[in-house]
């Protein structure tokens, strides 16, 4: 009979680890933003305003977020001078990342 000084062993990941490796994977992504001049990125923040901060091709936009393929290098550090709180390579380039 189990008592309550008896305990199970825990199991799973807990929830600061897979917090913490959240933010780690984004850390890892948004700087790689930064040192590969990626083709397509997604920037979170104002819509209105990040696509004032760089001219490149918008790909999509949503209330906070807009997909955009730049028009020349250094349009990661113009989004985030432009009021992005993160820019993140995007994996496609449309829907399904269809060409």
């Amino acid at each position: 009979m189990p008592t309550t000084t008896d305990r199970r062993p825990r199991r799973g990941l807990p929830v600061g680890a897979a917090a913490a490796a959240l933010a780690g994977w984004l850390g890892v992504t948004a700087l790689t933003a930064l040192a590969v001049q990626p083709e397509t990125v997604v920037a979170l923040g104002n819509p209105a305003a990040l696509a004032a901060a760089d001219d490149g091709a918008l790909v999509s936009a949503g209330r906070a977020y807009l997909v955009i393929r730049p028009a020349a290098p250094g349009a990661v550090r113009r989004l985030y001078a432009g009021g992005a709180w993160l820019v993140l390579p995007a994996p496609g380039t449309g829907c399904l990342g269809a060409r």
